[in-house]
């Protein structure tokens, strides 16, 4: 059993936007199906929320004895964003200490600016205020808050420490709630006011780390890397290199991911002569682009195997050969998809975006591509690949093995989480 001090009960709100209700609406989220199991050891009780699931919907994967799941309801379309823009302008009149001092916190110009933080405001308020009915009604007291994302659920996570004053706030920060030019307007709200609210903030790679500490100066003490991890996987780095080549890629089909672009690669080297396999996981609206570019394919055969959950996927890679892993982005964090790949010793082409190039090594485990990489360079790297003797094929598949057991454990990178939380005492009044 998890003691803090005083012999309370240690529990964890774990604040997530679908977890454990994911549908497959938000695809990253699957990594806490795997975190769960681990992290709930450390605590007496789990409050697992859901914030945008629809309530009374049910949990999409099995949860431990002591994770409650709950369905908070605060999902919102896109008819909601003008509303609740609306709502937030409002908000410093209208509402307590909290919300005025997120405000006050910093100085935002331009209409597109104060539109997109009071909608964020008022977003991150609705889920607050959710929880504030909520938690009483479950007799939860939590001791620390988990946050997943560094955005509305953070803010979220910060009002609540004032409410509970003994709990322990962290937030993870992946992507689209890191890098500020991945929004419209180029600006995340409230980032200083977070960093001095939260007792943690946890990039999942040394680059988000960097990232933060250049643009927030004077919160290093509390930002530090905190990489995600995968379970055990199959390790398949003694199998040799097959033909016809067989290429996997994993991702929602949208724009960011260019899965149509790798479908283009394939078909440039089909018409070249090289025949590849390439089976691609996931859906989304640009599948029946990707889907016609390959329709010309004479040699090569292009699979679209639709979206998984996050053990069947597993359980294809167990069961069937593949030769690399193509991931084209144009803009990641630290991909769980190709820490699974690595995970199975399987080689790595990807474009040498966010955190990627601290699991790729260029020409030791894969090969890293510039961002704005076009057709003809993505086929240029399989060929290469392709081209490898047996010897090199084989040594870049003990290699992206390597990788992930040297960084990438699931196990000993939840128990740094752990740590950071203070369960155990350590880093208590920090």
């Amino acid at each position: 059993m998890a003691i803090v001090a005083g012999d309370k009960k240690a529990r964890l709100l774990l604040l997530a936007r679908r977890f454990p209700f994911n549908h497959g609406e938000v695809a990253a989220e699957s990594y806490l199906e795997n975190e769960i199991g681990i992290l709930s050891t450390s605590f007496d009780e789990v409050l697992a929320v859901g914030t945008e699931a629809p309530s009374g919907d049910v949990p999409t994967c099995a949860l431990p004895g002591n994770v409650k799941p709950l369905a908070l309801g605060c999902g919102n379309s896109s008819k909601d964003k003008v509303l609740l823009a609306a709502k937030g302008a409002l908000l410093p009149l209208s509402s307590g200490k909290g919300v005025r001092e997120a405000y006050a916190s910093e100085s935002v110009r331009g209409i597109g600016k104060r539109a997109f933080r009071g909608y964020f405001a008022a977003r991150a308020k609705a889920k607050a205020d959710a929880l504030a009915e909520e938690l009483p009604r479950l007799g939860f007291d939590p001791t620390h808050i988990y946050s997943f994302w560094l955005y509305d659920t953070a803010l979220v996570a910060a009002w609540l420490t004032d409410a509970y004053p003994c709990a322990r706030a962290v937030a993870r920060a992946h992507g689209y709630d890191l890098y500020s030019d991945r929004t419209h307007v180029h600006y995340l709200p409230f980032r200083g006011y977070l960093l001095s609210k939260l007792a943690w903030v946890l990039p999942c790679s040394k680059d988000g780390e960097e990232y933060i500490n250049a643009n927030w100066p004077g919160h290093e003490g509390k930002v530090t890397t905190s990489y995600l991890g995968t379970r055990e996987m199959p390790d398949k780095s003694g199998e040799p290199m097959g033909r016809p080549l067989r290429v996997v890629s994993c991702s929602r089909v949208v724009d960011v991911k260019r899965v149509p672009l790798l479908a283009k690669a394939i078909t440039l080297l089909d018409a070249e002569g090289l025949c590849v396999e390439w089976t691609h996981y996931g859906d989304g609206p640009q599948l029946e682009e990707a889907r016609a570019a390959c329709s010309s394919l004479t040699r090569s055969t292009a699979r679209f195997a639709g979206a998984l959950q996050n053990d069947a996927l597993l359980g294809e890679y167990a069961a069937n050969h593949f030769d690399l892993f193509v991931n084209v982005s144009t803009s990641e964090g630290l991909p769980l998809s190709i820490m699974e790949a690595c995970g199975c010793g399987i080689p790595v082409v990807a474009t040498d975006v966010g955190g990627t190039h601290e699991i790729v090594a260029d020409g030791t485990n894969g090969f890293l591509l510039p961002s704005g990489c076009g057709p003809e360079d993505v086929a240029a790297a399989i060929r290469r690949f392709a081209s490898l003797g047996e010897a090199e094929g084989a040594c870049m598949r003990r290699a992206a093995r390597a990788a992930w057991e040297k960084g990438f454990r699931l196990e000993a990178n939840v128990e740094g989480l752990v740590r950071s939380l203070g369960v155990d005492g350590r880093n208590e009044g920090e």
